[in-house]
């Protein structure tokens, strides 16, 4: 237990809020400071009584601001697995953090939600929840509105401004805070602001210690976080934007494990528009969420991203076809603007039966040819092509092209309407960088225009993924990760690589798909460490409705024939997810199951060798033996096995970055 210095210790330092409140249980904190009032402490359990959170009121100065705490039951008991976190949120016509009386308290119990998805860790998705929400006024008799819902798998709250007025009001801060005391943490800092970044492409790195600050030169933590704290695994982010709010992050100072919201850099987006909302009534916030797992089966495994979001916007979906594409910028970022440099990648997407290829930045500018050419040659190999575009405007000045088109809706809506009838499968959308509510609403509105077209979609120098895959089916994929074109230009990525990519299935991955773009068996600038068997796996570790592979037509085909039947026929729509060993930084292993087949990969992150033992997913008709796919004698060279299961059980061994992939019926 803190010190009774930290229990009582509360004031708002600069623009985060410092809080400090720990107890053993509720009526021992009530007997502590004898200053908790009736109808001041609020609680709602989750269906299967696993989760509980409880809203608490106290007297310490400042007056009366509301606090959350989450306990999980273990052992017969509620354990506290995140300590009393501050809540608040500030208009620019009032303040809704202290001094707060409660006029409501409303429950919902047993709440369904069931739901399918066209690409995802799993398809058909069903989660319960209990709900509860507590209204306030201020002493101005202003409402806010708290929501708070319990899962059995973790804990999601939201503010809401009830009312109707056509009047815009804006929140001009959060005092939201995360408060996990002591344990492990995993991250990766929310980036300086250039003409390249912020776009959520900083590594991600851990174990540290809860409560470890962000690098000085960085703008605090990104989400998503990890934590390890109190016998319980918990991953925190944000879902269920709507456009009415931008995105936040976390500051980089997180005093005695408090974290606590930062809304997005002001120099953002070139210094355009204001790093607050705005909105008329009535008006929610977007959630924020807590993933908790005794294992990290919870986390990785987690829907409550899509869980927190909008039902689907689209009644016809039938045009939506999830797949593989061809990618020829990583070899030649020239390329997309030459015709005959285009054609033997959609030469090799038909020959490896893959839906698409994509063609990257300045197409415009094609010599040889042009893109109505390109199409209606792709069509004719049965491969749909997908085309870049900068999404400026004026919130950035790269000047890679076609830009301008797609920032206003007109425009937009007329090169959608163009390449649609030219026969264009989909859009990669590029440069954001911004989380400023504009910048969002962009995203949402490329995403709804981009349907009414039949158009996919792939965001890239983007924000988190936050849930949209359910609202707009289209949208396949998005980066915000550091991804395989760093081989290009980051001479650090080959050491940093391997322990980055085991931390993101628990973290950026585990939130929502992403465009890595696996595949680079060759060396680029900067030479791999990883071995053949670390690449093969990496289209069943990372989950992303389009799986864009990177190398050269020449360079894949030159691996075993094996491989290449294996890189034909692994999927990207998955039925079902499975965590089944390994440990973030070090290594992991993943199960995703495809119709009747199962498949399965695992990488090694650190430079030794290892064994992992680990146990099949639960399922009828255990196989006796598993198809696999190993590092050979040199780290470049593979073999096929077929590997025994004894009782459910399967032990692999790794190479030193090494990794494995295979698959069973």
């Amino acid at each position: 237990m803190k010190t009774l210095k930290r229990l009582i210790r509360f004031r708002e330092k600069g623009s985060a809020p410092y809080t400090a409140a720990i107890f053993t249980g509720i009526a021992g904190f009530i007997m502590l400071t004898g200053c908790v009032r009736e109808n001041s402490r609020w609680q709602i359990s989750s269906p299967g009584n696993l989760i509980r959170v409880e809203v608490l009121k106290k007297d310490l100065a400042p007056s009366g601001q509301l606090y959350y705490a989450v306990y999980i039951h273990r052992d017969g008991e509620f354990v506290q697995i995140v300590e009393p976190s501050s809540l608040g949120i500030i208009r620019e016509d009032g303040r809704f953090v202290d001094n707060l009386e409660p006029v409501s308290v409303e429950k919902r119990e047993e709440m369904t939600d069931e739901y399918t998805l066209v690409s995802g860790k799993k398809l058909a998705n069903r989660n319960m929840y209990n709900e509860m929400e507590l209204c306030f006024t201020n002493p101005e008799e202003q409402k806010v509105c708290l929501i708070f819902r319990a899962y059995d798998k973790g804990v999601a709250f939201r503010y809401a401004f009830p009312g109707n007025s056509n009047q815009n009001f804006r929140i001009t801060r959060e005092l939201t805070g995360f408060d996990f005391g002591a344990g492990s943490f995993w991250g990766h800092p929310y980036d300086t602001v250039t003409t390249w970044a912020p776009a959520y492409e900083t590594y991600f790195t851990g174990p540290m210690a809860i409560g470890t600050e962000a690098p000085w030169n960085k703008n605090g933590w990104a989400f998503p976080i990890l934590l390890e704290s109190n016998g319980s695994w918990m991953l925190v982010s944000e879902a269920g934007f709507d456009g009415s709010y931008g995105a936040c992050h976390l500051h980089a100072e997180c005093p005695d494990g408090l974290y606590t919201l930062k809304f997005p850099e002001q120099e953002e987006a070139l210094g355009y528009y204001e790093n607050t909302s705005y909105s008329n009534l009535p008006w929610s916030s977007p959630w924020r969420f807590i993933a908790v797992g005794e294992t990290l089966s919870g986390i990785l495994e987690t829907s409550l991203p899509t869980d927190l979001s909008a039902p689907s916007q689209l009644e016809d979906i039938s045009w939506i076809r999830p797949g593989r594409a061809t990618w020829s910028w990583w070899s030649d970022s020239d390329s997309p603007q030459d015709y005959n440099d285009i054609i033997p990648f959609i030469d090799f997407a038909a020959q490896m039966g893959w839906e698409y290829s994509l063609v990257d930045a300045n197409w415009n500018h094609m010599k040889h040819g042009d893109v109505g050419q390109l199409a209606k040659y792709a069509a004719e190999k049965n491969v749909g092509l997908l085309l870049w575009y900068n999404s400026g405007g004026i919130h950035n000045l790269v000047p890679e092209e076609p830009r301008d088109l797609l920032d206003d809706r007109k425009s937009r809506r007329m090169e959608f309407k163009r390449i649609s009838d030219m026969g264009i499968r989909g859009i990669k959308v590029d440069f954001f960088q911004s989380d400023k509510q504009e910048i969002i609403r962009q995203y949402t509105e490329i995403l709804e225009d981009a349907a009414e077209f039949n158009l996919l979609v792939n965001f890239h120098g983007c924000t988190l993924p936050r849930g949209w895959r359910r609202t707009w089916p289209n949208l396949l994929t998005m980066e915000a990760i550091r991804g395989g074109e760093s081989y290009k230009f980051d001479r650090t990525f080959p050491e940093r690589v391997p322990s980055h990519l085991t931390i993101v299935p628990y973290t950026r991955n585990a939130v929502g798909p992403a465009d890595y773009t696996p595949g680079t068996f060759s060396d680029h600038q900067y030479p791999h460490l990883t071995t053949h068997g670390f690449e093969l796996a990496l289209p069943v570790i990372i989950e992303s409705g389009i799986m864009h592979y990177s190398d050269t037509p020449g360079q894949t085909m030159e691996l075993p024939g094996f491989a290449i039947d294996f890189l034909r026929e692994v999927p990207v729509i998955w039925d079902d997810t499975r965590y089944l060993a390994g440990y973030p930084g070090k290594d992991v292993v993943i199960a995703r199951k495809s119709g009747s087949r199962w498949y399965i990969a695992g990488i090694n992150g650190e430079d030794i060798s290892k064994e992992l033992t680990f146990n099949l997913p639960d399922m009828d008709g255990m196989p006796d033996a598993v198809r696999l796919i190993r590092d050979g004698e040199s780290d470049r060279s593979l073999q096929m096995t077929d590997l025994q299961v004894m009782d459910g059980k399967m032990t692999v061994s790794m190479k030193p970055f090494g990794g494995f992939a295979g698959f069973w019926d």
